[in-house]
């Protein structure tokens, strides 16, 4: 019994050995050598029956004991085996290249190249339970992007638990381009909380419900979707940090209801509406605030024509500091993602429009090509101002147009992103005139 429990403790730490260090690993290996392994698991288990067999067919009844603990390693190790063949390790690796026509430096050297993001996720099931992970990697920072344990309850029924993405607005993304929308850089779309989510899938209808304990694992401003910053930073005299609001969203309650027209056709029309809201607790005045955001929204699918609509309605009501302490009005909401914080209007409309075409082709290695255009418009109720001085601004805007060329695991986006007044992000100007930046980011996908 005991050199059973070896044998078994052995193969199934190589085994849970292969998943714990297939991030690095997949740096320097490709999916044949993934499959390398498991082919050679899958013959050590198809030796183990070999022997069981020949077990099963001696005469001798001493060995009836070592006939049922091999049965056991095997039927165990068989079941390990079925389970990693059903999680699937995917990841990205992504360089960007940049030409900002406000940056003077950037524009005598011709622009500059930078690294992008390294992506490690892993994907699977096990009987009824899920499982997905996503985490990433860029210049100076890290987070998780989502992370999350699920179950399937039935076959129209899934429940999943952990960072998961909000049911709100036009799913996934909310846009068709690289570089996104302004209801996305607010965080109304492809936005990821913590918390537990149900979703239910009957026929053409979607329903997704959900509760997020927070926005976010941490109060900082290193993680994928925008949402309010609650770090809170004081001085040595106990005097708030000027720029810092200190809000944070927390428990929030979502729901989204879809409805797909032509299911099941090459020819479809989604149309979905969600509602989202709760508790902002601001970390500097301990008091609670609240806020809401609704959304109408229009996905079509058109043979190779992709289309989305959507029209989002929110309200920040936050218990803030004075201003004169913060340095940051009332009339805007300080919101972070990807290790950079701005300012949003703290009530008002959006507005986004996005059209892209597919075209397969045959060009050598290449195999499709992609275009594209995100339009996106902000309609502050009362003044807006970027730098959060209490001044206004005209109402932003931003145009992303481009392509995209795939060569098997192979891609190359290529964005002309133009816009007025829009967040400040990537560090544009918002001085009410049009600016101009031009990315281009290379990668592969494994």
């Amino acid at each position: 019994m005991t050199q059973r429990s070896f044998k078994a403790a052995g193969l199934a730490f190589g085994v849970t050995s292969t998943l714990a260090f297939a991030a690095p690993a997949l740096a320097q290996q490709d999916t044949q050598a993934m499959q390398r392994q498991l082919d050679a698991l899958r013959a050590q288990v198809e030796r183990m029956e070999q022997q069981l067999e020949a077990q099963q067919s001696a005469p001798a009844a001493s060995d009836s004991q070592d006939v049922a603990q091999t049965r056991e390693l095997a039927e165990e190790n068989r079941s390990l085996l079925e389970s990693i063949q059903n999680s699937q390790i995917s990841g990205t690796l992504q360089l960007n290249a940049s030409y900002n026509d406000w940056d003077q430096a950037n524009k005598d050297k011709a622009g500059d190249m930078n690294f992008g993001k390294f992506v490690l996720a892993l994907n699977g099931e096990h009987g009824n339970f899920l499982y997905g992970f996503d985490y990433r990697f860029y210049d100076g920072y890290q987070f998780l992007k989502s992370g999350w344990m699920g179950y399937q309850a039935s076959e129209n029924d899934t429940v999943k638990v952990g960072l998961v993405q909000t049911p709100f607005g036009n799913m996934d993304y909310g846009y068709l381009g690289w570089y996104g929308t302004l209801p996305y850089l607010s965080g109304f779309n492809d936005n990821q909380n913590a918390g537990i989510k149900w979703d239910h899938t009957q026929g053409a209808w979607d329903t997704s419900l959900a509760f997020f304990k927070s926005d976010q694992l941490g109060d900082g401003n290193e993680h994928y979707g925008a949402n309010p910053i609650g770090n809170a930073p004081v001085d040595d005299n106990g005097n708030i940090v000027p720029g810092n609001q200190g809000n944070t969203a927390e428990n929030q309650l979502a729901g989204r209801v879809a409805y797909t027209f032509g299911q099941g056709t090459d020819y479809t029309t989604e149309i979905n509406v969600s509602a989202k809201g709760g508790q902002l607790y601001n970390n500097y005045t301990g008091d609670s605030g609240n806020n809401w955001q609704a959304a109408l929204g229009l996905n079509g699918s058109y043979g190779n024509w992709y289309t989305l609509l959507q029209a989002t309605a929110y309200e920040y009501d936050a218990e803030n500091p004075d201003s004169s302490e913060t340095g940051i009005s009332d009339d805007v909401m300080q919101v972070g993602a990807f290790n950079f914080n701005y300012l949003i209007p703290a009530e008002g409309q959006m507005y986004s429009a996005s059209l892209a075409y597919s075209m397969n082709v045959d060009w050598g290695d290449i195999d499709n090509l992609y275009f594209y255009n995100d339009f996106s418009y902000i309609s502050p109720n009362g003044d807006y101002s970027p730098s959060g001085d209490g001044g206004d601004v005209d109402n932003p805007m931003l145009n992303d147009l481009g392509m995209k060329v795939t060569a098997g695991p192979y891609y190359a986006w290529f964005s002309v992103i133009a816009n007025k007044n829009a967040l400040g992000y990537f560090g544009s100007p918002t001085d009410g005139n049009w600016h101009t930046s031009v990315q281009s980011n290379f990668g592969f996908n494994f």
